[in-house]
């Protein structure tokens, strides 16, 4: 086991280093200087002038409209240089530019997982229509003070656009003056309808949407990119076709692996629930580590936006919550394992069958818990799938009320503990040990070694008798000697019986009861009722057959003698009436 569980783990290493490797390879190569006929029309960028640096203010929309400004200079400026050097230094300055560009916008409407992609995106046709657009004066844009001499005014239009900036009412960005919500929807359709005319921009780009469509991390070289032919330039849901396709390709590819190495898990033999336990916790992990890998290279590299990002984003986001409840379930039972591992918890006891089914009720719930939250960051109505939940579960256990049943006796088991694993007990007409307590059903070994399975609804409502649980065991016989035996011999008998079975060592001296009971059709009987010392069966029987050879012993000493079935027939002639 140990060989493969290393093998797994030699493998896993393997890849890792091998990505690292090739990945520190490309690295080099895209920052190598590139030829004349592959860089980026490097002429038409401004020349490098750092731009004034202005406080970032949305108190009203003048400040608000102000800081767009200064930060499409920036963006300006930090894409020249990214061109001329796609380094991680001027990516995380173009990343925190186009973060704060988005900060400008009400994305409160948008599910939390796609807000990154529909913020950077919706900057972008920002940028794009004010870019075209007749730019104002910013004195002509109104302040703080006039909102608040007129309160009915909660938002301003930009003239000639459905662009709005509007004063957020309540929540924590309350009375700042942000891009309306509105505008994630109108920005799209309103650039498509000036998309024509002619972008200001000291770089000499013709479109800022375009461009991010088109861009790459430092990763992938820029001659790769320059020579991809134009079919694959052309975009699919906002998004180029080649970055579509190496998508794909890297998704499949990822696919494969995580096959190959759940292929390997399967063939190991683990050893114990909880190794095995342990081993299946090796997948979930391994499948959130591939997904933050592509996530990294899908929005820092590729740069994937538009509708195919919110595509990307929906199902990774969907994959990583079912992973981490996949996870949270497994360390659920590993934790109740090593609970069941203490040596006082027999595995295959009714305590740790009982634990597990609380592991497993634990870790659905929680499992479903962290489903919930994964959904509700994909925009989904929460509320209303658990309520329908609640209508379909109600539905469901009355469908699987018998189930129901056998668990809730399950648990009865548990809290009575009439009997246990290992105890020999008798119910109903039946005798056997008990082998095991489960979730749904109780098994028991008869005496002819057939196994019994008694649901536990059933065997909770049945009379048992545990004969493991009894102190000390009855040895009860009735006697029955001759009718020849004379009144001396007798009490001879009941005399040495009793100090027989008193001086007896496995016998409790304060239980001895032997006593002359009665005449019988044809014997004397003798009524012997003592409680040997012990709670095994294999003991009790020893110490009855060593008593039963004694009284035999103590019986023939005083000349008497067992008596069996007999008649006496008299006869004599009928004398008539």
């Amino acid at each position: 086991m140990l060989k493969r569980v290393s093998l797994v783990g030699g493998l896993i290493l393997s890849i890792g280093l091998f990505c690292a490797t090739v990945g520190s390879a490309i690295s080099q190569e895209a920052n190598q200087p590139t030829a004349a006929s592959d860089a980026p029309r490097l002429e038409q960028l401004a020349p490098e002038v750092e731009p004034e640096s202005e406080p970032i203010r949305t108190d009203s929309p003048r400040e608000t409209l102000r800081t767009f400004r200064y930060l499409r200079r920036e963006l300006e400026v930090t894409l020249g240089e990214y061109w001329k050097d796609k380094s991680w230094a001027n990516e995380s300055r173009w990343d925190l530019i186009l973060d704060q560009l988005a900060a400008l916008l009400d994305l409160s409407a948008v599910r939390p997982a796609s807000r990154d992609y529909v913020g950077d995106t919706t900057a972008m046709y920002l940028l794009d229509i004010l870019g075209r657009v007749e730019e104002l004066d910013l004195k002509e844009v109104p302040t703080a003070d006039e909102f608040t001499e007129d309160k009915a005014q909660v938002s301003w239009r930009i003239p000639n656009t459905p662009i709005r900036i509007t004063r957020m009412l309540d929540g924590p960005r309350q009375d700042e003056f942000l891009f309306s919500e509105q505008t994630v929807q109108a920005a799209p359709r309103f650039f498509r309808s000036i998309q024509h005319m002619p972008l200001r921009s000291s770089i000499g780009i013709a479109s800022w949407s375009r461009t991010y469509q088109q861009l790459t991390g430092p990763l992938i070289p820029t001659a790769l990119h320059a020579h991809l032919p134009e079919s694959l330039m052309r975009t699919w849901l906002d998004t180029p076709i080649w970055k579509v396709l190496t998508v794909i390709f890297i998704t499949v590819l990822s696919g494969l692996l995580l096959v190959g190495v759940h292929s390997l898990l399967a063939r190991a033999d683990f050893e114990g629930n909880l190794a095995q336990l342990t081993g299946r916790l090796l997948e979930p992990m391994l499948f959130i580590i591939v997904l933050t890998y592509l996530q990294n290279f899908f929005s820092n590299e590729l740069i994937i936006i538009g509708q195919f990002s919110t595509i990307v984003t929906f199902v990774r986001t969907l994959l990583l919550y079912c992973a981490l409840a996949w996870i949270f379930w497994i360390l659920t039972r590993i934790f109740f394992e090593f609970i069941i591992l203490s040596p006082r918890i027999p595995d295959e006891s009714i305590d740790a069958n009982l634990l597990r089914l609380v592991s497993g009720v634990l870790g659905l719930a929680g499992s479903i818990l962290i489903l919930c939250i994964g959904l509700h960051r994909l925009g989904l109505p929460v509320l209303s799938l658990l309520t329908g939940l609640g209508i379909g579960g109600l539905a469901v256990a009355l469908a699987v009320r018998p189930t129901l049943e056998n668990l809730i006796g399950g648990f009865v088991l548990y809290l009575d503990r009439p009997v246990q694993v290992g105890d020999f007990c008798s119910f109903g007409d039946k005798l056997g040990t008990v082998e095991n307590i489960g979730v749904r059903s109780t098994q028991i070994r008869a005496l002819d070694r057939t196994q019994i399975t008694v649901p536990n609804a059933t065997f909770a409502d049945m009379e048992i008798v545990n004969w493991a649980r009894c102190d000390q065991m009855l040895i009860q016989e009735i006697l029955e000697v001759r009718y020849e035996t004379k009144p001396d011999q007798l009490r001879v008998i009941l005399t040495k019986l009793r100090e027989m079975l008193k001086a007896h060592p496995r016998i409790d001296p304060d239980t001895v009861r032997v006593s002359f009971d009665g005449y019988g059709d044809s014997a004397l009987k003798i009524n012997i009722r003592v409680y040997a010392k012990t709670r095994n069966w294999n003991d009790f029987f020893e110490i009855r057959e060593g008593v039963l050879l004694q009284m035999n012993d103590v019986i023939a000493e005083a000349g008497s003698g067992f008596a069996f079935p007999s008649r006496t027939i008299y006869f004599r002639r009928d004398e008539g009436l």
